[in-house]
Formats: C-alpha cells, structure tokens, sequence
C-alpha cells in the first residue's frame, strides 16, 4: 500500500458522498439544504479519516463519529436550545423529535421538490455523515468493494426514485465516472505492496486509474449521449416509483382543503403554482372549512353546476380574474370570494363554502385557463358595529358547532380576552389583536390544530404558522358564540408585469366569521393581511417575504396607525383595545435553516485554505531564492544550496540523508529506492561532497553544472509524480522550513571545510 494511493481512494469516496449531495437538489426547491450537508458529509468522512489513521477500534470511532454527528446538527438547528451553546438539551431533544414526526408525516404526501424543513435537513444530513461514515469503514478497514459503494448508491436510487426529473441523465453518468474511479483507485492501492517502487514504476502503477477512468468517461459520455435516443427513452415508466397507486402525477404539487399537516400546502414553496391576471390583489381562496370535529376542520359538501351565474351576492364591486394553472395539482379552483360567474372547463361549485372543483378531471392540467368574476366589496366599520348577535338557525346549528369535550382551558381563555368587548365585531376584533400582540411567526412547530395542539400553541409555545393560527381562532370564536370557519387558499403573490404570480410560499389560510348576514375574513396570523381588509382590521395587506416562507415579512407585521382609521371615528366604545395595540411592532421568527455557528467556520476554514494553497508554495519559492542569494559569492555554499533543493524535495518523498551516510551513498541509496536512472545525482553528490571537504573551492564551471544538475534532477522527480501529489506536497507545513537532515549537515560540512581550509 502506497500513501498516495491511500488519498485516491479517500478521495474518490468524498467525491461519490459529494455527488450525492448534489443530487439532492432533485428533492428541494432550492439549494438552502446544500451548506449544512456538505459540512455534514466532510464531517463524516473527516471523521473516519483521521480514526482510522489513528487506528481506533471501530467501535469507537463510530461511537466517537454519532457523538460528533449530534453535536454539529444541534448547532446548525436548534443552537438556541444547547446547554452550554454546545450539548443537547431536553429540549433540543423534543424540537428534535417533533421535526422528525413532521418530516415523516409529510414524506407519505410531498412531492419533489419540497422545502428543506427541519425535519428533512435533519434526517438526511445523518444520513449523508453515516454514508460517509460507513461508506470509509467497509472501503479502508474492510478493503469491501461494493460495500463500500452500497451507501452513496442507495442514497442516489432515493433521489431518482423520489426526486424531479431534472439531470437523471446526468446524474447517472456522473456516478458511474466516480463509481469507476473508486473501483480502481481501491484495486491500486491494495495491490500496492506487489508493485514496483521506481519512478517509472509508479508511472505504470497509474495506468489502471487512468485507464479505468477513461473507459468510465466513455461509458458515461455515450450513455449520455445515447439512452436519450433509444426508442421508448421518454415513454412511461413500467412501475411508476413515483404513483404507485397511480393517481397522482410524478412531479406535480397537491393541495389539500384540509387545515393540517397533511392537507395544508404541500410541494416546493419556490413552486410556481398558477398566475392571475386582475386589476387589484385579492386572498386566492380555494375553500372554506366550516366542521370541526377535534382533530381537523374540514367539509363535506355537495355541489352543482358553477356554469354561469354562481348564485352569489348582488354587488357593484366585481373583481374579474384570469387564471393560467401552473403547477398546482388538485382538483379545486382558486378564485377571489366570492365568485359570481365563471368561464372555464366543466366546474361544479358550492354556494355555502364559495368553493370551485373540476367536474371531471381529477386533477389541474398545466396551462389550464379559466376566468372567474368575484364580489370583492369590502365591509363597512359602521355595518360591522351595528351588526348584532342574532344568528341564522341554520348558521348556528353548522358554525357555532364544537366537538364534545372541547379543551376548557381554550374555551375559558377565549371568554377572559373578549370579556370587556360587547359586539360580535368587537368581539372578533380583540380576538385577532389577541394573537397580533402575543404570538410570532414560526414554521418549524409542530403541525396540527386539534384541541391538544390548540393548548400547546395558546399556553406554551406561542409560535406557529397560519395552521395554527387560523384554527385556533376560529375554535375560540365559536367558544364565545360567533359562528366561524376557516378559508383556505392563497396571498396575491408577486406581480409581475401584470400577472400575480402565486407560489407555494403564497399558502395561506385564513378564519371567516359570520356577521351582518356575510362572512367577514379576519387576520390573526402575524405578518398577513388581506388587500383591502385594513379598515376594519387595522392589518396591511402584507404576505410572505420572498423566497424565505418562514418569514413574516418587514413592512407593517402588526398594524398600522392612521389608514384607515377614520372610519372608526365617533363610534361607540366597543371597540376599547383597538387602539391601544397600534403601536404593535411585529413578530420575528427564524429566516434561516442552519447556523451561524456553522457558516462562520466553514467560510473560515474555506478561506484559510485559499490563503494557505497561495501562500506557502510561494513562501518556499521566496525562501530557496533567499538561501541561493545568500550563496552566490561563496562556490562551496553555492554547489551546497544547489544540493539542499534535491534534498528537501526528496525529504518531501521521505527520502532523508542519514547522519551515517555520505552524499555519494546517499544518492546510491536514491538511485536504487526511485530508479531514475540518472548520473546527474552522483555527479551532484560528488560535487557536493568535494566543496564540502577538499582544502580548494570548487571552480565556476563546478558551480554551474551543480545547479544545471539540480535543475534537471527536480525536473525529472517532479515529472515522475502525479499533479496531486506535486498539489500536497508543496502545501505541507514541512515545506515551510529548511526541514531536511541533509541540509543542517551540509552546513556542519561547510563549517568542517572551512577549518580545514584555514
């Protein structure tokens, strides 16, 4: 076994580990999962690098490689929960396990490419370090071939099996290149011991890499380059990994009108879902939830044909909409509330929720069209003050409905806030100012909204997203007697030139309550507001911030101070409280997914590494010109100099002078452990051993053909390594200082000289 040949196969595992890294990106939506796994898998590999050299037992470099593993992922995600910013707590434990139970919730529903939540960073960055881990153990301890490639190789079946169809093709020739280079950067070095040791030895000890490497390229290349060809390439798989109940398509985003983990928006955020082309912003609704059964809001409802009139409100203030679908799969129609006439495929529609579904698709086809007319007048203060508590039978008996056995402690608290409101808008109203003021936004919760999650949220976290929120809201409003229910959809999304571009980031839902004879949507979710909705809210219309879902926004995350407020002059008190939280300066909640403490480091250690591949090769150049400088009036410390540079090159070989040894033995010795083959290096050492010791300086002509010879010999050792080997050995910190035996001797011979000469 050779040490160079030991980098090779280290470092052709790091490339398979770094591969399949990259080819994560087929399962997110972005690249914000990159920098915590790629610490993660050169974690992993560090990790049984240095314990194997080290010969730790294997046991305990595995135990040593989980403790680190625990440590790095505590600080990248939950550094805030450590003991002693370091150690897992209890609870970093718990927020821990609440991500994993959410990931694998939402892993039976998600659809690549998904957000890089908690749960999934988590999850399979131990995932990636244990490859890494397993992957070195079965390569270097095991010497096992295709155990060693079992890992990254079940990694990368995960992501074509699950991921987008994005660079299959590509992906799959660059695991077959680094595959094979594997493959035979493993055979080299265990059959090391029985090659030859010379330079031109060790030249024919590469051929199999590069040979293996160059068929590897071209097996690569022409798969390529020829499977796109081949008849059938594009047609449908035979088993469909990706629809094994063939229902659902293979890269599209589900939604469900379900409030919960499972039937909130799932799919990428970054996902184009569908555009809409309107003269002013509208929440894209897709349904309103109006049962409650404990665990989750939903409904049940029948519907009729949504071709022509909707059956809705009489109004003068229409909003007319166009939609184009994008990427949004599911079978219901977003449209602003609440649509009046509809112009598009098939559609059926129920008046009570204001819902829109397909009537024979079962899913949204991509560039599906459609234009939907929608009521969109905006309640008045004054109508909602003087609404009063009187509710339809009808209305009473569905949305004043709660399970039975209703969590108290949410009940009696919904009660103490609007104690002091009299009015349902009043009432309404403080329960919405109730959330804005106390609670902030925050994705990585635990998901869910029945009555025990309820008073988590209400009495211990206080953090949440609009699940949460929307749920909660619309429990308590029921608890006090205002007939509720939750509406599910989207924010306006981005505009465009011209077009309001919704993405899944945009999913939003939302509690509507029953007064005047209309629903009234409301606002309790920090960092959301519905166009239009501030003169009775007292929210601007605000959403996500883009491309960070997890965020609630900059501009105005709680209310506002004079718009819209002059509607509320010289009404009655009911409103008490409105006022007082004007000042309300918003919530915070996480924007990223991992650490400073993480990125800090790592952008450290990228530039020291930089600044260490420039500076100490140049450092040595600077220092063998200095040493030359300082001989060129001295022919014995010239010849010497000349000497020393092939010297500490071979030291950097682990060649060294021994104390014992002259230099025309030593480079005997050099001659038959390299087989270069060479009169140079005898001719140096002659020349070298004679300035040493003879009474006369050598003459100019000595001198030349001394630094010629040491020209030529550097040349030849350098051309007889590979350009890694050159790469390292110049970057050690050895070459940094004179190092060598040879050349602290060659100065004792120099000195010995010179009292000799005197």
């Amino acid at each position: 076994m050779t040490r160079r040949s030991l980098w090779q196969v280290e470092i052709s595992l790091w490339l398979l580990t770094l591969l399949a890294v990259l080819m994560a990106r087929r399962l997110f939506d972005s690249w914000d999962y990159a920098p915590l796994w790629l610490i993660l898998a050169m974690g992993g590999h560090a990790t049984a690098t240095v314990t194997r050299r080290q010969r730790w037992p294997l046991t305990v470099a595995a135990t040593a490689s989980v403790v680190l593993l625990i440590v790095v992922e505590g600080l990248a995600l939950y550094s805030d929960t450590l003991w002693l910013r370091l150690l897992p707590s209890t609870e970093t434990l718990r927020q821990a396990s609440t991500d994993v139970a959410a990931a694998w919730e939402a892993f039976g529903i998600v659809e690549a490419p998904t957000p890089a939540t908690a749960g999934f960073l988590l999850v399979g960055g131990a995932a990636i370090w244990l490859t890494a881990f397993i992957a070195d153990a079965a390569a270097l301890r095991a010497k096992a071939i295709g155990e060693a490639l079992l890992p990254a190789l079940v990694v990368l079946a995960f992501i074509g099996a699950l991921g987008t169809d994005a660079w299959r093709v590509r992906s799959a020739a660059a695991m077959v290149v680094c595959a094979v280079a594997f493959v035979a950067a493993h055979g080299i070095h265990h059959t090391g011991n029985r090659m030859p040791v010379g330079a031109s030895e060790r030249r024919r000890a590469t051929v199999p890499m590069r040979t293996a490497l160059r068929l590897g390229i071209a097996a690569a290349v022409g798969a390529a380059l020829l499977v796109p060809l081949l008849p059938g390439s594009d047609a449908r798989a035979i088993v469909s990994w990706k629809d094994l109940d063939g229902t659902a398509p293979a890269s599209r985003v589900t939604i469900s009108p379900l409030v919960n983990a499972q039937g909130r928006l799932v799919g990428t955020s970054g996902a184009e879902l569908f555009r809409v082309r309107a003269d002013a912003p509208a929440y894209w609704r897709v349904s309103g939830l109006g049962e409650f059964d404990g665990t989750f809001w939903g409904s049940e409802r029948l519907y009729g044909d949504a071709s022509e009139h909707l059956d809705g409100r009489s109004s003068s203030e229409l909003l007319t909409q166009h939609f184009t679908i994008g990427a949004l799969d599911s079978i219901w129609l977003p449209a602003a509330y609440e649509p009046v006439t509809f112009d598009g495929p098939d559609a059926l529609y129920d008046p009570e929720s204001g819902t829109l579904v397909t009537e024979h698709s079962s899913v949204l086809e991509p560039g599906l069209t459609y234009t939907v007319s929608s009521n969109v007048d905006i309640p008045s203060v004054a109508g909602l003050v003087a609404a009063t508590g009187d509710v339809p039978p009808d209305i009473a008996e569905k949305y004043l409905a709660l399970p039975e056995g209703f969590n108290q402690r949410v009940a009696d608290l919904a009660a103490e806030v609007t104690a002091d409101a009299t009015g349902p808008y009043a009432k309404a109203l403080v329960l919405q100012n109730f959330f804005l003021k106390n609670f902030v936004y925050a994705l990585r919760v635990p998901s869910g909204h029945d009555t025990d999650r309820m008073e988590q949220f209400l009495f211990s976290e206080r953090r949440g997203y609009c699940e949460q929120f929307s749920g909660t809201y619309a429990a308590m409003a029921r608890a006090i007697g205002l007939p509720s229910r939750v509406a599910v959809g989207f924010t306006p999304g981005e505009l465009v030139e011209g077009e309001y571009v919704v993405r899944g980031e945009h999913y939003h839902a939302w509690p509507e309550i029953w007064m005047s004879g209309r629903w009234v949507y409301f606002e309790p979710t920090p960092g959301r507001g519905a166009p239009g909705a501030v003169v009775y809210t007292g929210v601007l219309a605000q959403q996500v911030v883009p491309g960070d879902p997890t965020a609630a926004g900059d501009e105005g995350s709680g209310f506002i101070g004079a718009l819209g407020l002059e509607d509320l002059e010289g009404l009655s008190g009911d409103l008490e409280g409105f006022v007082d939280v004007l000042d309300f300066e918003g919530s915070t909640a996480p924007t990223g997914s991992w650490s400073e403490w993480l990125v800090v480091p790592f952008y450290a250690v990228l530039a020291v590494g930089m600044l260490w591949l420039i500076t100490v090769p140049s450092a040595v150049r600077i220092r063998r010109a200095l040493h030359h400088r300082r001989a060129r009036h001295d022919a014995r410390s010239a010849v010497g100099a000349a000497w020393d540079d092939v010297a500490e090159t071979l030291f950097n070989l682990g060649i060294d002078q021994r104390a014992t040894e002259t230099h025309t033995e030593f480079a005997g010795r050099v001659d038959r452990r390299l087989r270069i083959d060479s009169g140079e290096l005898h001719s140096l050492a002659t020349a070298t051993q004679e300035a040493a010791y003879a009474p006369q300086p050598p003459s100019p002509q000595t001198v030349v053909g001394a630094r010629l010879n040491a020209q030529h010999l550097e040349m030849r050792i350098r051309a007889a390594r590979s350009r890694w080997d050159r790469i390292g050995t110049a970057c050690r910190p050895a070459a940094l200082v004179a190092g060598p035996r040879s050349r602290r001797r060659n100065g004792a011979d120099r000195n010995g000289a010179e009292a000799v000469s005197r």
